[in-house]
């Protein structure tokens, strides 16, 4: 087993890489669906095209320090299709790592390497059914560009490209502070800074735009897990306590919310980054909605236990809802109440 993401170093490529990075990569395209590549690489083929060759920008690996072990690559590379300014991204990890993370470490290095270079842009090719691929770009901030239709497999069976780009500025910043879903500030004193209809964060309303489309760019390429819980959400009869799919909430997306408990379910995915995620429930809490993570993983392998869990925390806002009404009640005792159930 590899070490988890945070005790993972992140370094640039070396010669001596290119065998077990070989290795790695083969192992992911034997797999399928997860990469538009088809075809084998040797060390000296994979290389020349995604460490080393003379159309690589910058190529770096996560590695267990102790073990020695490759987890993953991501490559910036040069490309005649695109416009100058603008490299492709390629992200490769380890099939049988059960650490999170990788992608996101990888990232924050290339983006760097990317603003050293002067790029304005970076773009991801993905498979349309690699949905855990546009997710995952999808969080570190790329956004809907193109896509290219019925493209063949080798065996002539057709899958759309979808073309996501990540927009890069003069400030330097990292994986853990680009995702553009979220206007994450520091939360120490968990106070919410609120605009005067109630709304939420005071965001702009080009940002509220922006999260909108991101929104719906989501609900286009939901991840499996999401999906799944989707369908099991439409399939349950809540009442009025319904939720909604990636939902605007103040200045975050969130999986899933339901407006009349103040509750977001929010699926953790891999390449998702832990502290980021910690720092967003932690604004979204402050302003009174109560955030339940739950693995992508355990959704698909236990759905009725992650189910029960969803109705357990439903009961409990439930109930904090009552009690918070019951004091209001108490400490304004002339003031009429009209009746409503819960």
């Amino acid at each position: 087993m590899i070490a988890v993401a945070e005790t993972l170093e992140v370094r640039q490529v070396r010669s001596e890489d290119a065998e077990p990075l070989a290795q790695l990569l083969n192992e992911v395209i034997r797999a399928g669906g997860t990469t538009a590549l088809e075809e084998s690489f040797s060390g000296e083929s994979l290389d020349q095209k995604y460490l080393t060759g003379p159309d690589v920008l910058g190529c770096f690996v996560a590695e267990d320090p102790h073990s020695g072990e490759v987890a993953g690559f991501q490559t910036l590379v040069r490309s005649s299709s695109l416009p100058d300014g603008v490299a492709d991204i390629a992200t490769f990890a380890q099939r049988a790592a059960t650490q999170r993370g990788i992608g996101t470490r990888l990232f924050a290095a290339t983006s760097v390497r990317a603003r050293e270079l002067g790029l304005k842009e970076i773009n991801a090719t993905i498979r349309a059914d690699n949905t855990g691929g546009i997710a995952f770009y999808s969080k570190m901030g790329f956004e809907h560009h193109s896509v290219t239709e019925a493209v063949p497999l080798a065996d002539g069976t057709p899958v759309d490209r979808v073309h996501k780009r990540f927009k890069l500025s003069s400030k330097a910043k990292t994986a853990g502070n680009s995702r553009k879903t979220l206007g994450l500030k520091d939360t120490s004193d968990a106070t919410a800074n609120l605009n005067k209809k109630g709304r939420g964060w005071k965001i702009s309303d080009s940002r509220l735009d922006e999260l909108h489309n991101q929104a719906r760019e989501r609900r286009r390429f939901s991840s499996e897990a999401h999906k799944a819980l989707a369908k099991r959400f439409a399939e349950a009869d809540l009442g009025r306590h319904t939720f909604k799919r990636h939902a605007v909430v103040g200045s975050a997306i969130v999986d899933f919310n339901c407006h009349t408990l103040g509750m977001a379910v929010d699926i953790f995915e891999e390449g998702d980054n832990e502290q980021l995620a910690a720092r967003r429930d932690k604004s979204l809490e402050a302003v009174g909605i109560k955030v339940m993570r739950v693995r992508a993983s355990d959704i698909l392998d236990d759905m009725d236990k992650v189910l029960e869990r969803i109705t357990l925390g439903m009961r409990a806002r439930i109930g904090d809802r009552r009690e918070a009404a019951r004091a209001h009640r108490e400490a304004n005792p002339k003031q009429d109440y009209p009746s409503r159930r819960s």
